[in-house]
């Protein structure tokens, strides 16, 4: 039975069938996006499997050769086969699977998509129907269009998050790994959804392409903004366009956050708040405009820094929400883990691993009214389904074995990994329906 037979027609996209040759994150994690709206997946694979089995352990995690935490972030719910793309019959085999899906998604480099006849204008001419979509570092044209990428060069470091992220005068920011990747897989994604919507209503499949660059410039709408108006970054946060929106820290050593953008209408609030009624309707600081006109940023800053500074962290946030104030603690990656509104919300899942026992992962965002949580399955080893697959398209035994046999084909022979289905917090305590 492959994964998506075992997932019983879940989700909006059942019976939406997708081709991937996608290595790493961006392109993966776009198609996991998919895989938990209902998409069929089959992930096409070289005989030494994508380059992310091999990433874990620089990430400090631990694998087995039947369970990987790691290529999990990005491949829930696929079908996993493994074809010989040098060889002709292997290719062969692939060139029809495209021919059969709606979309074909891949991160290749352009020039070895024309080697093998699948770029863009071969597929399109063979099967215009066909959406075929392309994560890519950069973009299309111009000086790096054909050089390579990942998100902490193309994105984290030429896009700006690297060096604007961090406080001012203090080494570039390093964002942890695939930070940008994991955020652009879902701008892929939309652009395949629009592509697919223009599909079913006039046939004609189309091109997509997404790039890490592009991503990041996106992401940094604001600041690209602002830096034309004079408001340099990297910021100090001791000298912020709006005070309050910053982080302070408590009485008890912790960061907390506010964000209230309309520092003219609340200005006086947060002057009562931190203990400070002198200074409501003080002229000088009552207004942004005035504020800004005079450089007051660091004078506020600093009256702000010593009212928060007078109590703990949990008494400010409860004081903050009783004035409506938008606030939270600064958390780090341990406070997630242990958050409950990350897992009654299934933005975190708990999966069981026969190795490593129960670890936390993390979920594509988007739900559906009618179909709620979607069942999610972990990866599979390298080539796990082909030989079904090959079944599915005619195959006998001994024909699989002889491609197999020709170095075409590359079929898993190891022990079973059975088709566990992992469901959210809330279904698993019977508040939640399971709509598969």
């Amino acid at each position: 039975m492959t994964v998506t037979e075992k997932l019983n027609g879940y989700g909006p996209l059942a019976g939406i069938k997708v081709v991937e040759m996608c290595t790493y994150v961006a392109a993966p994690a776009t198609v996991r996006v998919l895989s938990e709206m209902g998409a069929e997946v089959i992930k096409i694979e070289s005989f030494a499997g994508d380059t992310q089995r091999t990433q874990g352990p620089g990430f400090g995690c631990e694998l087995t050769d039947t369970e990987d935490p790691t290529i999990d972030l990005n491949n829930t719910n696929k079908n996993w086969v493994s074809l010989n793309l040098k060889d002709p019959e292997g290719l062969a085999i692939a060139k029809k699977m495209i021919g059969e899906a709606d979309i074909f998604m891949n991160n290749m480099r352009t020039a070895a998509l024309k080697k093998l006849g699948l770029d863009y204008e071969t597929l399109h001419e063979e099967f215009p129907g066909l959406i075929w979509g392309q994560m890519r570092g950069y973009g299309e044209f111009g000086e790096f269009a054909h050089a390579p990428g990942y998100d902490a060069v193309c994105w984290a470091a030429r896009g700006g998050v690297a060096g604007t992220f961090p406080e001012k005068d203090t080494s570039p920011a390093i964002p942890p790994q695939a930070f940008g990747d994991y955020n652009t897989a879902i701008m892929m994604a939309a652009g395949l959804l629009g592509a697919l919507v223009n599909k079913l209503r006039t046939g004609q499949g189309d091109k997509v392409v997404v790039n890490l660059y592009h991503s990041a410039i996106w992401g940094g709408s604001i600041g690209l903004c602002a830096q034309q108006f004079g408001a340099d970054y990297p910021k100090s946060r001791t000298d912020v366009p709006n005070p309050f929106n910053n982080t302070y820290k408590t009485a008890d050593d912790k960061w907390l956050y506010i964000c209230q953008p309309q520092h003219n209408r609340y200005y006086n609030d947060m002057m009562k708040i931190i203990g400070r009624d002198d200074l409501v309707d003080d002229p000088r600081y009552a207004t942004i405009e005035n504020v800004k006109a005079n450089h007051l940023q660091p004078e506020l800053i600093t009256i702000l820094d010593e009212g928060f500074s007078k109590k703990d962290l949990e008494e400010w946030l409860k004081i903050l929400a009783e004035w409506d104030v938008p606030s939270q603690k600064v958390f780090r990656f341990t406070d997630i883990l242990k958050d409950d509104e990350a897992y009654v919300n299934d933005a975190i899942r708990k999966v069981k691993y026969n190795a490593f026992g129960e670890h936390a992962l993390p979920t594509t965002p988007i739900r559906f009214g009618g179909y709620g949580d979607p069942p999610i399955i972990l990866s599979k080893p390298i080539g796990y389904h082909t030989a079904e697959y090959l079944e599915h398209y005619g195959y006998t035994p001994e024909q699989i074995a002889e491609l197999e046999e020709k170095g075409a084909v590359k079929c898993y022979h190891g022990e079973e990994v059975p088709d566990v289905i992992f469901k959210s917090e809330r279904q698993e305590k019977g508040e939640a329906p399971c709509n598969w």
